[in-house]
């Protein structure tokens, strides 16, 4: 039985028949993979299932009661599926059917980002191919974050189909003639300054929205728990020195996107659409400005696609034009202050990027972010200004 555990989800692939000659033998095989992964959710493949018997229901039911954990069954045949729902397993347990598999050979790209590409399919529906390996599971509950979002009053994309592309997944939405905000901003340099502080000022309307912390779970506190991990990069006193910088961040019950930059805003017909919500939550603003920061302040990488085809002086624009737009104000003595704030803050959480994309950041960048990080710390921590 062939497994692979990734982004903590465990998938198993289900092959051939299950009846009763073989569920004992899968029953041990696919209760052993589950123990050995216990945190992780499990997600059945079973696009090469061809029968599954009361004998295999049976397992599936004894390892949803055993673990009591979610499990979803992917890529079903209409036969199958139908076994599974005459049999009334539909109801309680998450089973889809084989999804609809498409090709994006010659379609325009309209977005890019870490996590996936946008392709234009029509003027209608654009389809959101995420990075081989990323699971059904994970997309879904970005999805469901998008379905949240939306119904919360952030302007977003609901997406209206799961699909297979190649050894990728992909999602399905309705963006009339959406353009890639960088793209704008890169074809009107002219009103670079403009663009930049009107999408600064949605962005400052956008964390005014209240939401429900049971959907969009806390940032701040999702980093604290995460900061661990950060064991490959630093030292335990230099993780308590960052765990005592976070909690100095004020608690908020307002939505984040936790990745809002110019390539995961689309424009369409005027307004402004935010997209790749897989890590929104609630939280403090200088999550969000922290990603700007990274890109356009430190602009350690000028080989990045948000930065590429601009200039130095562009840049520094950029940054100047969103951090004014946001906070509304000339007062140079606050700005600077804020600045100061969100780049150490940036760095601080920028350092997750060198365990969780390894390669991603060289160690001369590992050690700027790390010393910008911790000279603030340093430094005497202060509340945070805005």
């Amino acid at each position: 039985m062939q497994t692979k555990l990734e982004n903590e989800t465990l998938t198993v692939y289900l092959e051939g028949r299950i009846d009763s000659q073989n569920a004992q033998l899968v029953e041990k095989e696919l209760l052993a993979a589950a123990e050995a992964s216990p945190e992780a959710a499990v997600v059945l493949d079973a696009e090469g299932l061809e029968y599954i018997s009361s004998a295999g229901l049976r397992v599936l039911l004894k390892l949803r009661k055993r673990y009591d954990k979610p499990v979803q069954v992917m890529n079903v045949s209409p036969e199958v599926y139908e076994i599974f729902s005459v049999t009334g397993f539909t109801e309680f347990m998450d089973v889809h059917k084989r999804l609809r598999e498409m090709s994006v050979e010659g379609l325009p790209v309209v977005g890019r980002g870490a996590t996936a590409t946008v392709y234009r399919i029509d003027p209608d529906t654009v389809v959101k191919v995420f990075n081989p390996g990323t699971s059904p599971m994970v997309i879904q509950q970005e999805n469901e974050r998008s379905r949240n979002a939306f119904l919360s009053g952030i302007p977003t994309a609901i997406a209206f189909d799961l699909v297979k592309v190649g050894d990728s997944f992909g999602s399905v939405y309705e963006l009339l003639n959406a353009k890639d905000f960088l793209a704008v901003m890169e074809s009107d340099r002219e009103h670079l300054s403009e663009l930049v502080g009107g999408f600064a000022r949605l962005m400052r309307k956008m964390h005014e929205i209240k939401v429900d912390p049971a959907k969009f779970p806390s940032s701040k506190q999702n980093s604290i728990a995460a900061l661990p991990m950060l064991g490959a990069v630093c030292t335990p006193e230099e993780i308590e020195k960052l765990r005592a910088f976070y909690e100095t961040v004020p608690d908020r019950d307002t939505f984040i996107h936790a990745d809002c930059h110019p390539g995961n805003i689309m424009v369409q017909n005027g307004d402004y659409v935010f997209i790749d919500l897989m890590t929104c939550g609630s939280g403090h603003p200088i999550f969000d400005m922290s990603s700007m920061c990274i890109i356009y302040h430190m602009a350690l990488n000028r080989k990045s696609p948000y930065t590429a085809n601009f200039t130095d002086d562009e840049i520094k624009l950029i940054w100047d034009s969103f951090l004014r737009g946001y906070f509304d104000t000339d007062d140079e003595a606050f700005l600077k202050k804020a600045e100061r704030q969100i780049t150490a803050f940036a760095a601080a959480r920028n350092l997750f990027a060198a365990v969780f994309v390894p390669g991603i950041m060289t160690p001369e960048g590992l050690a700027y972010m790390k010393k910008t990080a911790l000279d603030y710390i340093d430094g005497g921590l202060e509340p945070i200004c805005f």
